[in-house]
């Protein structure tokens, strides 16, 4: 037993020299103002200094060790307190915060990590990212060439062009129908030459010569049996002539009506099946460009691919869709799509500003649009799970603060609970919890384990001391309390307690003045006395 003494006494010796640091002046605790300590620093300033004061230091101390009731007793000489930085606080009640700890690890955001996959498959023709590296929203990842992609831009190109053709189409085929109309309603009312006249120059199609031959035809054939019909009251002809002009009127007229029917219908027709086609047009002009967005044309080139599609002017015919077709040339089109080498290019973007976490491609490999080849993560922010005991879940709920200690002396972080798993995992008998943790500076990073403390509550307590004030002495829980001029080692019985304050049940009074920085090197200097006796120095 002896020898164990002697060995912690030695290690003690050298971490009290190690700190006490001959010439150095440490820096003096700063109070805690809601725990209620006032603290005082003794010896500064009290008598000069000596110049022998180093070589007496060690007489002094031992000169100054006692053993008093209620425990081991120290005197320091005032240059001795300066040296360790000897501080003062008054025992008084304070506050302790109720903290459970929880081991966790820290894992990106999933709702801030994004796989880049082609919409299209194709080439990959450039990278311009590679691992590690941070991009911006919208920056370009690499360029791959698609087939498909051009064979999609000229298809596009062609229905935009049929639109285009239908815009004439229509308006034609409405205004044949409106002037056709117009002309069977005045040909019911035997109009005169003049009142026909009226309408020329209205657009009609070829239902304009069909309808006035037949009605000039029907006229004739009524004037000659009309003449016949009164030649033959005079007996001037003979029956066998009137019925023949009869014949001719009745044939006229089937025909003239023949030709209303027909006319009036085919208009109508026309002009529906005109109606139709451009409706086509339009979804399959809309179709194609949906097609194009889903591979990744952006507005702008679509709006560029639009405007080389050839106008026509007025009633003039349209011009062939087809971009290979001979008999059309669109030089507009050939020189800005069919002679582009990089027709079917297009550009993977970063969906948000992150950092490239995985890359899967290579130049001139074939990726598929099934493919995740990039992937971009937003640390920023960043998960924090934990692992929450079943005796502690009633405890934890959405909220609540906690710091987050990154192992490895990292600086620590605070955040709160945002999510409580409403499932315990069978096998670990934990649930997860969750913290969102702010993470600009980036050193929280995923992957890393971390302590975290969660703050329950704060409890009022009648003497509360920094643990600092507290040693281990002979097995015990001790605090150096001012008695005379000097200090005694006070057994004292320890209660509930946080990070950086412990209760004090007993053995310290409210009031009583106990050392609160520096009580470690007292601690050292009782060692000392002690393994110095059993080696036959005692004084």
């Amino acid at each position: 037993m002896k020898n164990i003494h002697r060995i912690v006494a030695l290690a003690l010796i050298l971490s009290a020299a190690a700190l006490s640091g001959i010439g150095c002046e440490p820096g003096q605790a700063e109070p805690d103002d809601h725990q209620g300590h006032d603290h005082e620093v003794e010896g500064h300033g009290e008598e000069d200094a000596h110049e022998d004061g180093d070589a007496h230091e060690d007489e002094d101390a031992h000169e100054g060790e006692d053993a008093h009731e209620g425990g081991e007793h120290v005197e320091l000489t005032p240059e001795q307190r300066r040296r360790i930085g000897l501080t003062l606080a008054t025992a008084a009640p304070g506050r302790i915060g109720r903290n459970l700890t929880f081991p966790g690890e820290i894992a990106l955001n999933p709702d801030r990590v994004a796989r880049v996959v082609p919409r299209v498959a194709g080439i990959v023709r450039e990278v311009t990212k590679t691992l590690g590296d941070t991009v911006e929203a919208g920056e370009i990842l690499a360029w791959l060439e698609s087939a498909d992609l051009a064979q999609a831009k000229l298809q596009f190109f062609a229905k935009e062009a049929e639109v285009g053709c239908c815009q004439v189409e229509l308006p034609r085929a409405a205004e044949i129908f409106e002037n056709v109309n117009r002309l069977l309603a005045l040909l019911k009312t035997n109009p005169t030459e003049e009142a026909l006249r009226e309408l020329d120059g209205k657009e009609m199609g070829e239902y304009r010569g069909k309808l006035i031959t037949a009605y000039a035809a029907l006229v004739a054939a009524e004037t000659a049996f009309d003449r016949e019909k009164s030649l033959r009251d005079k007996d001037i002809s003979s029956g066998q002539d009137l019925v023949a002009a009869r014949a001719q009127f009745q044939q006229a007229r089937a025909e003239f009506n023949a030709n209303l029917d027909t006319a009036r219908f085919d208009v109508l027709v026309a002009f529906g099946e005109a109606a139709r086609a451009r409706q086509i047009a339009e979804f399959e002009a809309v179709a194609a460009e949906q097609n194009l967005r889903l591979k990744g044309v952006d507005d702008q080139e679509i709006e560029k691919l639009r405007g080389l599609v050839p106008k026509t002017a007025g009633l003039e015919p349209c011009l062939c869709v087809d971009p290979e077709c001979e008999e059309n040339e669109f030089p507009s089109l050939r020189d800005s799509i069919g002679k582009d080498e990089k027709l079917g290019w297009y550009a993977l973007r970063a969906p948000f500003a992150g950092v490239v976490i995985e890359k899967d491609l290579s130049l001139g490999e074939k990726v598929g649009e099934d493919e995740s080849v990039f992937a971009v993560a937003d640390t920023r922010t960043v998960w924090v799970n934990l692992s929450v005991f079943q005796k502690d879940l009633a405890s934890i709920e959405p909220g609540q603060t906690v710091s987050v200690d990154i192992t490895g002396g990292l600086d620590r972080h605070s955040g709160s609970i945002a999510y409580v798993a409403p499932i315990v995992d069978p096998e670990t008998r934990t649930a997860v919890a969750r913290v969102v943790l702010e993470n600009e500076d980036n050193d929280a990073r995923p992957g890393l384990f971390v302590t975290v403390r969660v703050s329950l509550s704060m409890v009022e307590a009648a003497i509360v001391v920094p643990r600092a004030a507290v040693q281990v002495l002979d097995e015990k829980e001790v605090i150096f309390v001012v008695e005379g001029d000097g200090f005694t080692a006070e057994p004292v019985t320890l209660g509930r307690g946080d990070r950086e304050f412990v209760e004090v049940t007993s053995g310290l009074k409210a009031g009583q003045r106990y050392v609160l920085a520096g009580a470690f090197e007292l601690k050292a200097r009782i060692a000392t006395s002690g393994m110095d006796a059993h080696a036959g120095h005692g004084h």
